[in-house]
């Protein structure tokens, strides 16, 4: 289902005779979206957590999308924040160059002392990655920096999953089976912690 549809699905169901009485009407566009965001977060988390209980992890892949990354002094600057999941899964997979055998395992930020600590050549000799965030950093706010870059790469291809807002109106969601009833009832769950728009406006209108 393509974004921009997604959205009107929740507007129409805003406007029909389903949706609770405390927020039935239409929303604009923009609130419904920074709702769905919250709601799309939350379908991937429970989608990464039923992937870590059965250890297959393909069913992030439709919400992912390959970007080829060019390396600096060992560093890659990402286009976007990726989903945040434990562990950066929100990154599925970074792979050097072109060729997608020869990928790069994950190192979490603290482990980077225990590494330094140890002998060279005393651990594998596997490319590795960890996710740095510098918050107002603006283009360099998320930045994988690598570990035992081959030589002669330059580039990397990293697979990360794309946030809700990063996604094009016209662009494809896939949303798992069976998902997308309770992608609507996140929605709805959401919004119900809030008085609509028009509500909060009369309010300021009354008090005056």
């Amino acid at each position: 289902m393509k974004k921009i549809h997604l959205i009107e699905l929740v507007q129409d169901f805003l406007a029909g005779g389903d949706a609770p009485a405390e927020i039935k009407g239409r929303y604009h566009p923009e609130i419904i979206a920074n709702h769905l965001a919250l709601a799309y977060n939350k379908i991937v988390f429970d989608t990464w957590l039923e992937a870590k209980q059965y250890s297959d992890y393909s069913t992030l892949d439709g919400w992912a999308k390959n970007h080829t990354l060019s390396i600096a002094s060992n560093a890659v600057a990402l286009p976007y924040p990726p989903v945040q999941l434990p562990n950066a899964m929100g990154i599925l997979q970074v792979s050097a160059g072109s060729d997608l055998n020869n990928t790069f395992a994950y190192r979490e930020t603290n482990a980077n002392s225990v590494f330094n600590a140890l002998d060279v050549g005393s651990v594998s000799t596997k490319p590795t990655f960890y996710l740095e965030v510098n918050p107002g950093a603006g283009i360099n706010s998320h930045v994988l920096q690598l570990g035992l870059v081959p030589n002669g790469v330059t580039t990397v291809k990293v697979k990360m999953i794309v946030p809700f807002d990063e996604v094009d109106d016209f662009a494809t969601i896939t949303i798992p089976a069976g998902k997308e009833d309770i992608l609507i009832g996140y929605v709805i769950e959401l919004m119900m912690k809030k008085l609509p728009e028009d509500n909060i406006n009369d309010n300021k209108v009354n008090q005056r």
